[in-house]
């Protein structure tokens, strides 16, 4: 249960556990016996999996009902193909045949049958590529296990990875901004400091902007210290604007960087391992054979694309903070598939602002659409 979420492991979470789970979800665990963190509590993303998630997993009701090491490759319609069953508006020929999912296991692949599909099987396993234009950087599948695409415990459990290793880190979201707080850790750590490349967006001032009334404390102290870091430290050397274009494999096992510098020019690096937490985008190798509408920007579905510009638009772009986030209803997941949904982060496609709460919302207002509305029906 929540794969991604232990893949952040000892990350805290900026939201407190109130935000992250349902009225509905802790009572159920309090009703089995369980016990629950404060409604305050941050916990780490793996605390969340072990506090939340698993004791949930693990209710009565829904033994049997959850497949673990499971995972769904592909979906159709039985005995259609994609450009089948629409011939005419209205034509109900797609709605009246079960889906057929290709599920694979340890023991190998098979087919299985559903009346109705709810995808929320996120981002975080399909990282972007760190070359120019989103694409993939000559040479950079070559990198095998040189390349870290998810952020790690630096300071915990990949801690032999990083201290005094020569790093490229690319990115500057929340994550890029964890990574260099934990290398500034080891930094401070007599014979532990490494030699930090970073590339990232130009920007005249701080990459993280404070908000002095943000109601997440956590994610503004984190913004306070990502930014101190950033602006000291002969650990570091900071490349804005620049774009990696090749890498490749020396003699040792180091990796040379070719660097596109901010005003054109070029630059080789050496490093020991590479760092990419440059965002996730969706698979949507899943819709292949199923009717799909998604965005030409965002790869999201795309009603709710449409309603989260509209949301930016006529906000003056206040939502594009995760807190801004809210649901857009029952008609904004709706695909051209009949009984075919996208929820979760994965609804949002390349848009990084969804918020755990908004998922859940989403997935009562599916529930609500197919019929299973009952208190007993609504997502924990």
């Amino acid at each position: 249960m929540g794969e991604h979420f232990r893949r952040y492991g000892e990350v805290e979470l900026f939201t407190p556990f109130w935000m992250n789970s349902t009225e509905l979800g802790r009572g159920r665990i309090e009703a089995a016996g369980g016990e629950l963190p404060a409604e305050g509590a941050l916990l780490s993303a793996r605390e969340f999996v072990e506090r939340y998630l698993e004791p949930l997993a693990g209710l009565p009701e829904l033994r049997g009902a959850i497949r673990t090491g499971t995972r769904v490759s592909q979906i159709a319609r039985e005995g259609l193909r994609k450009p089948d069953g629409i011939a005419a508006v209205g034509d109900d020929a797609r709605a009246r045949l079960p889906f057929l999912l290709r599920v694979e296991d340890r023991h190998g692949a098979r087919f299985d049958r559903a009346d109705a599909v709810i995808d929320a099987s996120g981002v975080y396993g399909s990282p972007n590529a760190t070359g120019p234009g989103g694409l993939p950087a000559l040479g950079e599948e070559a990198l095998g296990d040189r390349i870290e695409r998810h952020l790690p415990s630096i300071r915990g459990s990949a801690r032999e990875r990083y201290a005094g290793a020569r790093l490229l880190l690319l990115g500057d979201g929340h994550s890029a901004a964890t990574a260099l707080v934990d290398l500034a850790a080891l930094a401070r750590e007599k014979g532990s400091a490494p030699t930090v490349h970073w590339i990232h967006r130009d920007s005249t001032g701080d990459l993280w902007p404070i908000d002095p009334t943000d109601p997440l404390p956590a994610r503004r102290a984190l913004a306070e210290r990502a930014n101190a870091v950033a602006r000291s430290g002969d650990w570091l050397t900071r490349h804005p604007g620049a774009s990696v274009t090749a890498y490749e494999i020396r003699p040792g096992g180091s990796v040379g960087v070719t660097v596109r510098e901010r005003g054109g020019g070029a630059r080789a690096l050496q490093v020991d391992r590479v760092l990419a937490l440059v965002g996730y985008r969706p698979d949507i190798s899943l819709y292949r054979e199923v009717h799909m509408h998604l965005c030409y920007a965002s790869e999201g579905p795309m009603a709710l694309a449409s309603a989260l510009l509209a949301a930016r638009v006529a906000d003056a772009g206040a939502a594009g903070d995760c807190l801004s986030q809210r649901s857009h209803g029952p008609d904004s997941l709706r695909t051209p598939e009949p009984d075919f949904f996208v929820v979760g982060a994965k609804s949002y496609g390349r848009n990084p602002n969804f918020l755990l709460s908004i998922g859940q919302e989403q997935v009562r207002d599916v529930l609500e659409m197919l019929g299973a509305a009952t208190p007993a029906a609504r997502p924990a």
